[in-house]
Formats: structure tokens, sequence, C-alpha cells
């Protein structure tokens, strides 16, 4: 299996290679590799779903109560006719982020978690500013500073994969897990695991380097985590199920309602 996904994953990075010498490739890709460590449960069927969107093409915005009730994240993608979305991090019982999050400039909540050690950012303010940027924990941008650079700034509970490309070891449960980041071409990426890890494992394969990540901040565990596309003719539908003490078992079939979204629609 080491080895099958050793090849798959040297296509990966070759196709994603001829992709960025091409301005008329694919503005979505979507990859779906077999996770090379087997879980600690006999649950699931180990696939990493990754997403990887180019930014010149798209967008990314956040989507909170402000914007409607809370809905499944398919409803929020149909609703906002959306291309995709993944989950805003995690949130209070009234819907409220647990971080820190700004939307064009609007302070959506004021939470600043001392032990939320991950940011997302994008709408820079400078004609020159990175489209979506990573900050935290093995990352340059702090929260202060990617308030100062973006209109739209997020934090959550911590960094898988740094800037550098290397795992961090956040020791945590078992569940299934929403991240969102982006990778060395500079694309935005978005990824599901719904087989249930340990997230220190979890960021061991996803740093792998054909992956070519280059920050990836966690979103949401369990039964909540989702990734939903439906543009260019793909169409991606993944939810979560398994969490340590709160879900424990694989029957989850359904989205479960969401206050807060990232979502992406073109330009």
């Amino acid at each position: 299996m080491r080895i099958a996904l050793a090849l798959s994953l040297g296509l990966v990075a070759l196709a994603a290679a001829q992709r960025a010498d091409s301005q008329d490739g694919p503005g979505i890709v979507v990859e779906r590799v077999t996770a090379p460590i087997a879980p600690e449960l006999d649950v699931g069927d180990r696939t990493i779903t990754i997403v990887r969107v180019d930014l010149r093409r798209y967008a990314f915005r956040f989507l909170t109560e402000r914007d409607g009730p809370a809905r499944p994240l398919d409803r929020w993608v149909r609703d906002a006719h959306l291309a995709g979305g993944i989950n805003a991090g995690m949130f209070l019982a009234d819907g409220r982020p647990c971080g820190f999050m700004q939307s064009q400039g609007e302070v959506i909540s004021d939470r600043a978690p001392e032990t939320f050690h991950g940011v997302i950012a994008f709408d820079p303010l400078r004609a020159h500013g990175a489209a979506f940027a990573i900050g935290g924990l093995g990352c340059p941008g702090t929260l202060g500073a990617l308030r100062a650079s973006h209109g739209s700034v997020l934090q959550s509970r911590t960094v898988l994969v740094d800037c550098a490309g290397q795992a961090t070891d956040w020791r945590t449960r078992r569940y299934s897990a929403a991240a969102l980041g982006v990778d060395r071409e500079g694309r935005a990426v978005l990824v599901h695991v719904r087989t249930p890890y340990r997230m220190q494992v979890l960021s061991r394969m996803l740093a792998a380097p054909a992956l070519g990540i280059r920050g990836l901040v966690y979103m949401e565990g369990g039964p909540e985590a989702s990734v939903v596309v439906d543009a260019e003719g793909q169409h991606v539908g993944e939810m979560g199920s398994w969490e340590d003490g709160f879900h424990e078992a694989d029957d989850n079939h359904e989205y479960w309602d969401l206050p807060n979204v990232v979502g992406f629609a073109p330009r």
C-alpha cells in the first residue's frame, strides 16, 4: 500500500507541475489518495480528499448567521451560489465562532483564545498582498499582522502542516477532520478525511512532500466536518462521522447544520 501511495503521489506532483505551466488548466482539481498509515480503529476507507482551488479564478468569503440561519454545507453552497465550501472553524452553542473572525473588515467574533494557534486570511488590503495567507504555529503571520493586511481573517484551533511543509504535533483524540490551507503553487487547499485519526498522525501524512502543502489549518472534526464542491464538473460531498467521546460510530450520512462556513465562488 505504501508503494502504491508513493506512486500515486508522484503522479499527483507531476500532474500539478504540468498544470502550473498552463493558464488554461482547471481552476478546481480534486485528488483522492489512500492514507499510508492504517487507523487505530477498523473504520472507514482511509481516503484523503484534497481539493485545490486556483485563486486567480475563485475568491473566498465567509458566510455566517448574518447571512441566514445555520444549515448544512451543501445548502450553503446551493443557496449562496458557491462553487464549494468547508467549515469555518469550530463554534459555540450559540453559533458564534470559537476563535476570532473578521469578514471583509467587520468583526464577527472578537474572541481570541490563547490556545488557538492557527489563522487563515484572505481579501488582501494591498494590491500585491497574498490572496490567501496562513499564520500561526510554524508560519510567519500572526493574528494581529494578518488583521492588518487582510480584510477577512479566521483564528482556528491549530496548524496541522506548517508553512515549511512540516507536520505539527497536536495530540488529540480520534476523529474525522476537515482542514484548509495553501499549497506550494499558491492554490487554496481543502482537505477532508472521514476515517478517524489522531491529528498528529494525520499531520504526518498530509506533510508528505508530494502533496506540496505549505500551511494547513484545522477547521473541524467529527460528524460536522464537511467539504462540498459543485463546479467545473467536479462534485465532492464529504462529511465526517466518528469523534471519540461524542459520536463513536461511522454511521453518519447527513450533513450537520453549520452556522459559519468558508465558501468560494468565481471571481
